[in-house]
């Protein structure tokens, strides 16, 4: 029986108790995947991440990805907070770059007292990935009322920039009001796509650009507060649907708040010919805990 070092942090958010939980084992080398996938479901937070030696040395770490119900590879809070929680723990500079089975992503990392931020480039630009539900059917499955969910331009997409999800704009009392209904969720037959991202304009702070709720049964999350790789998406979702202007887009998503776990996501995109040439992902993250767990 071995012991593994881990720490916890609450990621796209500046206080405790908010945002989106993570776990991270800090050395996990020697543990199978099968015993990663059956350490995430004890800590049975949205994600939890095992850190093993890179494959390149000038890279900080090789990180593998588990949800309760599989291994991802690519996430977005985990990227953040595992940057953080590595900078910390093992005293590293910025920018530093993570081995993802998604590709290498460069982070920025900034401490600071309780925590810290991080942004990261997404080496995989958005595009249309599959078929998505149609919008009758996502409407039945999220309890939206019918004729709730777009169909013009910004009809239900599948875009994958790492992580296949679907794309589906509502108004915003709509999104807020939105219900899990597992028996029409399992009619959609989405089984290998990460989860349903819905979204509207506006949201509950001044400065929020959109606000989101992310439902992901089939990962073993009904609803995530925070979902990064769904925003690093995002931008495929509003190119597609014509309304993404050339030049640089600074937005928040906003995220979590039906949960209580309130989270902001700093999106910074770049566009050109109507298409999306780079996108960054940031925000902030807060330690909570840590310990050990033996396996």
């Amino acid at each position: 029986m071995r012991a593994y070092d881990f720490v916890t942090y609450d990621v796209f958010t500046d206080r405790r108790f908010a945002g989106n939980q993570l776990a991270v084992v800090l050395d996990a080398e020697g543990l199978s995947g099968d015993e990663m996938q059956a350490i995430t479901r004890e800590f049975n937070l949205s994600e939890t991440t095992f850190v093993l030696p890179p494959e390149d040395r000038s890279h900080a770490a090789r990180v593998r990805i588990f949800t309760p119900g599989r291994e991802l590879p690519f996430a977005g809070h985990p990227t953040v907070g595992t940057a953080i929680a590595l900078a910390k723990a093992r005293g590293l500079k910025s920018p530093l770059t993570l081995e993802l089975t998604a590709g290498l992503f460069p982070v920025d990392v900034r401490l600071g007292d309780g925590g810290g931020a991080a942004a990261f480039v997404n080496p995989n630009l958005p595009k249309e990935s599959g078929a998505a539900p149609s919008a009758d059917a996502l409407e039945a499955a999220l309890g939206l009322p019918r004729g709730s969910v777009f169909k013009d331009g910004s009809k239900p997409r599948t875009v994958n920039a790492g992580v296949d999800f679907v794309y589906a704009m509502a108004p915003l009392n709509v999104v807020r009001s939105a219900t899990l209904n597992h028996g029409a969720w399992d009619a959609l037959g989405i089984n290998d796509t990460a989860g349903v991202y819905l979204y509207a304009e506006g949201g509950e702070a001044a400065d929020a650009s959109f606000h989101a709720r992310m439902f992901a049964p089939n990962s073993g999350i009904d609803e995530d507060p925070a979902t990064g790789s769904a925003a690093a998406g995002f931008p495929g979702q509003i190119a597609l649907s014509g309304a993404l202007g050339d030049g640089e887009h600074r937005w928040i998503i906003e995220q979590g708040f039906e949960m209580g776990r309130p989270s902001r996501i700093e999106l910074t995109v770049g566009a050109a010919g109507g298409a999306v040439r780079s996108v960054r992902i940031g925000g902030e993250a807060v330690f909570v805990q840590q310990g050990q767990l033996f396996a």
